[in-house]
């Protein structure tokens, strides 16, 4: 089953034989990078002309970034800037390593032979003497291990492998020949518009046969795209048509290197990334000498809990954090937040989304970079934020307690199921007991009996089933209020205050002036009690027996409307009969702006 649009569907056959491709090949996938088997990027897919257009790199700047192939590491590395190039597969950081070593040891014309036009005999020749020498034992070792089987370097990795498919394979087959004689053959971007237009049936079948290869059969994995960051285009239909006209749009003759590398094979002088061009050796090979690159295998976190000391101007994602939960998201964040340079750090990024889609980037505020004549066409919006410590991006928890929730035994998952499933049998008897004793409304009444009984083991047992709570923690911005001071938090239906030990005790004091937890069952409130006072925490956070739907207790037992900064219902809007009154009760505690 699925949620759609706010429904939820079962799933088809087919859907379902597509969702198990995409978990093997995501398996595949994380293994190869997992073991290092292979790099998978040949050519870092990110175009460095929106880098340019987001962020300006230069000399004044400290950029960490993802290594891939290295193409957008040496751009920034020819405008004299200080790069931390990091990656979780020791290949890439091999591959980047090696073509770093070989700009410091080789000619520019040797050079360009071995990584443009992919004269793979000089790489070896090279190898040996001038190259190995320089590498570290890990790129070494991979290298010692993959450089007799290199046969092209354009067509090396996993994306390489896929353009091979592509460009050699599929081509031909289709009938696609023409595209490569009029681009590299007859070099003529007029001649390759024009027979656009004349196969254009054949173009829309190829166009169809690339979604399938990419959205069904797995073939993503082959391209580095996980299932997660397929699954936030799966709702466009001819994603690859799209992608195939922005590409029509580029000068694929002089220009868009991307696909004439792939196409044609190599690189030429006139259509290649930047570090392949005579004028920028030079200048990048000036930076390689002065140590501005660092590489680093591991996670963009390992890399910046292991320098404590470098302050980052522009951190450069890539796309990422398209593959990323909202609890990666912010853990990244939080540790950019803790290396970021005095003045602020610019952080840059791709997505395969139109939108912003996590929470934890949504509360940088960033703004679309327009990618009109982004090169690679693969991308649906492109981002640029300040991170200037507006938002604190905080580490989460699980528990306050050095002990995490123990799950529920058997024994208290029957005990806790009979009273459940018993409840209607016995309300009746239960809530005249209650409502005499307490004196509570009707709905109040009916909870508060509903719970009682089971407040001990309330907790353990709802830990089984409440499995989105952890992600609306993360995705709770923790911000400086307008005014200055600390923020309010009103959590409704909060009962025993469990949804509070998802932030630190030390993120609560140092954020929080103040924390109501609201229930209409008095028994989960004291829960609550207990928990928050054996954290030390009694003085910021309340526990508060308020119905919510009641407009006049809401008004004279909670803060003042347009005096929160948070209002959050984790599952108690389910359990409110007046879903809109309560909806309207928290918008108007929250502060206008």
């Amino acid at each position: 089953r699925e949620a759609v649009g706010g429904e939820v569907r079962t799933m088809g056959p087919i859907k379902v034989l597509t969702r198990a491709v995409h978990k093997i090949a995501d398996m595949t996938m994380f293994l190869v990078v997992g073991h290092d088997y292979t790099y998978i990027y040949n050519v870092s897919w990110e175009d460095p002309k929106l880098d340019h257009q987001a962020f300006k790199p230069g000399p004044s700047d400290t950029i960490i970034t993802i290594a891939s192939a290295g193409c957008n590491v040496f751009d920034y590395l020819i405008e004299g800037s200080k790069v931390t190039a990091v990656d979780l597969n020791a290949a890439q950081i091999a591959l980047t390593e090696l073509k770093a070593i070989a700009v410091q040891k080789l000619t520019f014309e040797h050079f360009f032979d071995i990584f443009a036009k992919n004269k793979v005999n000089l790489l070896k020749a090279k190898y040996e003497s001038d190259i190995r020498p320089l590498l570290t034992k890990r790129s070494q070792k991979f290298w010692d291990a993959n450089m007799k089987q290199l046969k092209n370097v354009m067509y090396s990795g996993t994306s390489g492998m896929l353009a091979y498919i592509v460009c050699r394979v599929l081509f031909g087959l289709i009938g696609l020949g023409w595209i490569r004689h009029t681009v590299v053959e007859r070099q003529s971007v007029d001649e390759f518009h024009e027979a656009v237009k004349k196969n254009s049936w054949r173009l829309n079948f190829f166009c169809h046969v690339i979604d399938y290869l990419i959205s069904s059969a797995g073939f993503a994995m082959l391209a580095g795209v996980p299932s997660r960051q397929l699954e936030l285009g799966l709702h466009r239909p001819d994603n690859f048509q799209t992608v195939f006209e922005r590409i029509c749009n580029t000068d694929l003759v002089h220009d868009n290197y991307f696909y004439y590398g792939y196409i044609a094979g190599e690189y030429s002088a006139l259509c290649c990334p930047r570090y392949l061009k005579k004028e920028n050796y030079e200048a990048l090979r000036k930076s390689l000498n002065d140590k501005k690159l660092t590489l680093f295998e591991g996670t963009l976190v390992d890399a910046l809990k292991a320098d404590e000391k470098t302050k980052y101007t522009v951190a450069s994602l890539l796309d990422h954090m398209d593959w990323m939960p909202p609890s990666m998201i912010n853990e990244e964040l939080s540790w950019l937040q803790k290396r970021m340079d005095p003045k602020g750090l610019t952080v840059f990024w791709r997505s395969y989304s139109e939108n912003v889609h996590s929470a934890p980037l949504k509360w940088l505020k960033p703004v679309q970079v327009p990618d009109e004549g982004d090169r690679v066409g693969m991308y649906w919006s492109t981002w640029v934020a300040k991170m200037d410590g507006t938002i604190r991006y905080d580490l989460r928890t699980t528990s306050w307690s050095k002990n995490p929730p123990k799950a529920a035994t058997l024994v208290d998952l029957i005990s806790t199921g009979f009273k459940i499933v018993t409840f209607p049998i016995i309300q009746g008897f239960a809530k005249k007991r209650v409502g005499d004793k307490n004196g509570l409304p009707e709905h109040a009444t009916k909870m508060e009996a509903f719970y009682e009984s089971q407040k001990d083991q309330y907790d353990s047992f709802r830990e089984q089933m409440l499995f989105a709570r952890p992600v609306l923690a993360e995705c709770i911005p923790i911000r400086k209020p307008p005014g200055g001071g600390k923020m309010i938090w009103v959590d409704v239906g909060g009962g025993t205050a469990r949804n509070l030990e998802f932030l630190t005790v030390e993120t609560i004091r140092e954020n929080f002036e103040k924390i109501i937890v609201v229930d209409v069952s008095l028994s989960l409130l004291e829960v609550a009690k207990k928990r928050v006072a054996a954290a030390g925490l009694s003085n910021i956070v309340e526990c508060i027996y308020c119905d919510f739907c009641d407009p006049q207790q809401v008004a004279s037992k909670l803060p003042k409307n347009g005096t929160c900064d948070l209002v959050t219902m984790s599952y108690s809007l389910s359990m409110i009969p007046d879903k809109k009154g309560a909806l309207i009760s928290a918008a108007k505690l929250l502060k206008p702006k």
